[in-house]
């Protein structure tokens, strides 16, 4: 059967290519997604444990044309378009009250791919008079109503059991505190907490691997500034678009970039991974279309949601040494804002419109535009470099802060790369938010399949080369103890009730943390509750 259809898609590629030359530009687009998605269909049908309810009923007699275009509509849209944004859509929009209404299989993030398996045993177990049919969804309301009955008895024979268990938890990450303190205060007054240094926030971007998105909405899709259609269209992609995912937060959105576009993106509007790579494997980047602009990057409020990109951040040296006092400027005129200062001497480098009347410059952390008059530059400059030392020079003072700059991203490139401790923290809590929804299991240590609150932290700073004691007791006092109003993102914040440590949660940012909260609502953002005691600090700059 698979030989068949891989054949069958390879004529349908040789007739596309054909066609390509004579027909229309959007019959050879239709042409090759459909081949696409033939073969991905053909070789997900061999792994799946239950045949497919209508490839098999077509004959190898109809012609070419027909069986790739007929019989693979509805399995690849399902798979790798409609179905994986379907699952992760719900469970971060909902608030974690409403949690518990739905199962935690159901909820899980698409990225936890190793759960599908778990899943489809759990559902064939409720359901074993129908082993012939796709297990991960239902096929009828009555089957819907079957199955939510089923779990609402499984809920409420296991909920007592769940919370003892919860509560086991808490007293075996917890016991030696209990014997040694009867308050939060007492707890409190034997801890090293200590207020951090300042952490700079990190302007400079950092290469990324590309991870491809292709337009699959004949009507194309739109890139808005925030999680929002009703937010501002920042640019916009066409049928077959190409764009880069460089954020997937499982919420039913995704953070891409696409020329000098970057923006949020509905995610049931594109296909992504395999398809993605194989589309642009078929027919060629120079056939994908790059997004429209239509808000200037520096106006756009979500071009540096992320500090990651597809593009190549590190410029080549171009040094030009300041002759007299010069201002840099946030814009190509005299009366604009002066972000930076250098004096006679000061060093700087030249990273676009070399040639041009007003150059753009870093210079430490001051970036802008200078006049070129201003500058000594070429061979001049490399000698006043090489005969003084490059590190002995002085560099521009800052006038106004990168993250105030709005000429701070008329480039990406730097001279200088991104400090690699802000990027981990971003890494880690974008890594930590891909699991929302998925179960808490008191003693586990899966991030997919389930985990405690401490197995859930110290399983995903494993993933970063971090290792960690197993219990939230012992976390505690792991790394600089802060206090909490000084918690950074991917720092933990810990909890405590008469005395003793009995949770454990990480800081995502703006108030809000990512933590394995209890069996009943599973892993789930919140805000940080008043039984917060201090943080730790794990990594360091």
């Amino acid at each position: 059967m698979r030989r068949k259809k891989l054949l069958t898609a390879a004529l349908c590629t040789v007739t596309a290519l054909a066609a390509g030359t004579v027909g229309s530009r959007f019959d050879y687009t239709d042409m090759t997604i459909e081949t696409v998605n033939t073969v991905l269909a053909a070789e997900s049908e061999e792994q799946s444990v239950a045949p497919a309810s209508e490839t098999p009923t077509e004959k190898p007699t109809e012609k070419p044309t027909e069986a790739p275009t007929e019989a693979p509509t509805e399995a690849p849209t399902e798979k790798p378009t409609e179905a994986p944004t379907e699952a992760p859509t719900e469970p971060p929009t909902e608030k974690p009250t409403e949690a518990p209404t739905e199962p935690p299989t159901e909820t899980k993030p698409e990225e936890a791919g190793g759960n599908r398996e778990s899943e489809n045993q759990q559902t064939e177990t409720q359901q074993p008079e129908t082993p012939g049919e796709t297990s991960t969804e239902p096929d009828s309301e009555s089957e819907r109503g079957t199955e939510k009955e089923t779990e609402k008895e499984t809920e409420k024979t296991t909920e007592k059991e769940k919370e003892k268990e919860t509560k086991k938890e808490t007293e075996k990450e917890s016991e030696s505190e209990r014997s040694g303190y009867g308050s939060n205060a007492a707890l409190i007054a034997h801890q090293n907490i200590v207020v951090p240094p300042d952490i700079s926030i990190e302007f400079r971007f950092t290469q990324v691997e590309k991870r491809y998105a292709v337009v699959s909405s004949r009507e194309g899709a739109s890139v808005y500034e925030s999680k929002s259609e009703e937010a501002r269209c920042v640019g916009e992609l066409e049928y077959y678009g190409i764009c880069y995912i460089l954020a997937d937060d499982g919420d039913g959105w995704y953070y891409i970039e696409s020329g000098n576009v970057r923006g949020f993106i509905k995610s049931e509007d594109t296909v992504k991974d395999e398809v993605a790579d194989r589309i642009v494997k078929i027919k060629g980047m120079d056939e994908l279309p790059s997004a429209r602009l239509l808000v200037a990057r520096t106006e756009n409020e979500a071009y540096s949601y992320t500090h990651t990109t597809v593009q190549n951040v590190i410029a080549e040296k171009k040094y030009a040494v300041a002759s007299g006092n010069t201002q840099i400027h946030e814009q190509k005129k005299d009366d604009s804002r002066v972000t930076g200062e250098m004096s006679d001497g000061d060093l700087c480098y030249i990273l676009a419109d070399d040639g041009e009347e007003w150059v753009f410059v870093e210079s430490g952390n001051a970036r802008g535009f200078v006049r070129r008059s201003s500058l000594k530059t070429g061979q001049t400059a490399a000698a006043v470099v090489s005969a003084k030392g490059e590190n002995n020079m002085s560099l521009a003072d800052v006038m106004i802060e990168p993250k105030d700059n709005k000429a701070c991203y008329y480039t990406l490139t730097s001279v200088k790369a991104a400090s690699q401790s802000a990027l981990t923290r971003q890494a880690i809590v974008n890594f930590a938010l891909r699991f929302v929804g998925n179960p808490y299991v008191w003693g586990g240590t899966s991030l997919t399949n389930g985990a405690d609150c401490s197995g859930f932290v110290q399983s995903v700073y494993a993933n970063f080369g971090y290792s960690l004691p197993r219990v939230a007791e012992a976390q505690a006092g792991y790394g600089m103890q802060i206090p909490i109003s000084a918690a950074e993102p991917g720092d933990l914040i810990f909890y405590a009730r008469n005395g003793y440590v009995y949770h454990v949660s990480m800081y995502i940012g703006n108030g809000q943390v990512v933590q394995a909260a209890n069996s009943r609502v599973g892993i789930i953002t919140s805000g940080i509750s008043g039984d917060a005691v201090w943080a730790t600090r794990i990594i360091s700059d």
